[in-house]
């Protein structure tokens, strides 16, 4: 009896879990609001051993699912630049970002997008080729595991962007803490990255993304006052434009660690958990 006992302890155990994990339980949230989708690197894991970021990582063949389902489920995709000057949105809209700039989003992600046919906003940090650019935020030192990731090449930025599935914004020029700057700081780390983008790829750069999702009101109110049009945050959510800003826009974390299963469940629940 009490081996029964246990045995049901341990169900209900897991089923409190999996409920917590997935929050399936959560009520959908309507298709009219558009899913923006944060990723970062499309890659192979590391040995664990060796990998503080494997959340980082999807792997290549868990993203060609991800696209195959987005397609086969009739969502429609655009840049960020595109979402926002939509007088009227569609519903089931989705928006694919990649943070930083890594050069896997060139040779893993680039061509699933184009056998797709789905577009995605990559946001590049200038200065990406130094070799102290990525921090660890939680321990607010330099990270040797991605500091030691590839980055993507201007050639390469260049020919995403004639295949005109691809949208270039800004990730600032040293993927800073915007709020521990003073503002002559945010405002060159702002301004002066979206300049450099715009000469060297010869494009309009209208497209941001706070580094770690750190902003402040005077962040909002340097990109209130630029050409910006719009900025995405790692705030968890579907993007209502009744309750956010274009400064504002929250986005989807996708994990590496987690399954088609849970991919589905985010785009049908609008959040990440």
């Amino acid at each position: 009896m009490n081996y029964i006992y246990f045995i049901e302890g341990i169900i209900f155990l897991t089923f409190v879990i999996l409920s917590f994990r997935f929050s399936w339980w959560r009520k959908d949230i309507a298709y009219s609001y558009p899913r923006v989708l944060m990723y970062h690197m499309i890659s192979e894991h590391l040995e664990k051993d060796k990998s503080k970021f494997n959340r980082l990582r999807v792997k290549p063949q868990e993203f060609e699912k991800q696209l195959k389902w987005l397609k086969e489920n009739n969502w429609n995709s655009y840049t960020l630049s595109e979402l926002e000057n939509l007088n009227e949105i569609p519903e089931k809209a989705v928006v694919i970002t990649f943070d930083d700039g890594y050069e896997d989003n060139f040779k893993n992600a680039f061509p699933l997008l184009k056998k797709y046919n789905f577009k995605a906003t990559i946001y590049i940090v200038l200065n990406r080729f130094n070799q102290n650019w990525a921090t660890d935020k939680d321990l607010n030192q330099s990270s040797n595991e991605l500091n030691s990731e590839k980055m993507l090449s201007n050639e390469q930025i260049k020919e995403m962007i004639n295949s005109g599935l691809i949208e270039i914004g800004s990730h600032t020029l040293d993927h800073v803490n915007l709020p521990k700057l003073i503002k002559e700081e945010k405002e060159k780390q702002i301004f002066e990255s979206k300049k450099q983008i715009e000469e060297i790829f010869n494009i309009k750069c209208t497209s941001f993304a706070y580094p770690f999702g750190f902003f402040d009101n005077e962040d909002l109110k340097i990109l209130n006052n630029s050409s910006y049009t719009n900025a995405t945050t790692v705030v968890n959510g579907v993007y209502d434009k009744t309750k956010f800003s274009s400064y504002l826009i929250p986005r989807i974390m996708i994990s590496g660690r987690q399954n088609m299963f849970s991919f589905i469940l985010k785009m049908k629940k609008g959040q990440s958990r």
